[in-house]
């Protein structure tokens, strides 16, 4: 083996065991909150990770045009405002989350290729559905609001959004 490709392996292998950590964390934080069921079949298919990271940068995103460019105005810094971004941050995660589980629960995946009869895939209704897109628009919300806490320091117009304190 060369050291080329010694390296490649031990990267490979070092990344797999990160993403492998981190689907494993994540799963256990959702574990107390979602549907066992749906947990596991998002966990199968590996969309933990990105769903959470979309939150994140959902989230974000949404901040960053309020607090920095191009939404920092005075005309829109009011506390209403700050609510409606916050709504639209979460409204938009329960719609791709919502889309996310239709899109994988119409391609009829199977559980186990093995034993068709243990059915398919994402197959747990409508109601699973709805409360795990709700509780990512609730995920959305908490992290618009920390990321707001530190974004707002950089606000010329919005600085005491969502509160007060902290400031500079």
């Amino acid at each position: 083996m060369t050291r080329v490709s010694l390296i490649q392996s031990l990267t490979q292998s070092v990344n797999h065991s990160v993403s492998q950590t981190m689907e494993e964390s994540l799963y256990n934080f959702y574990n107390l909150f979602v549907n066992s069921n749906l947990l596991e079949d998002l966990y199968q298919e590996e969309l933990l990770s990105p769903l959470t990271w979309t939150a994140i940068g959902i989230a974000f995103v949404v901040a960053f045009a309020f607090y920095i460019w191009p939404l920092n105005k005075v005309s829109f810094s009011g506390m209403g405002h700050w609510l409606l971004m916050m709504g639209v941050s979460a409204l938009s995660m329960f719609v791709i989350s919502l889309v996310t589980l239709y899109q994988k629960a119409g391609q009829e995946i199977p559980r186990d290729e093995s034993d068709l009869e243990q059915g398919n895939l994402f197959d747990e209704g409508v109601s699973v559905f709805l409360s795990y897109s709700f509780t990512m628009a609730l995920l959305t919300a908490v992290i618009f609001f920390i990321i707001s806490l530190i974004l707002k320091n950089f606000s010329k117009n919005a600085k005491h959004r969502p509160m007060l304190w902290p400031s500079k």
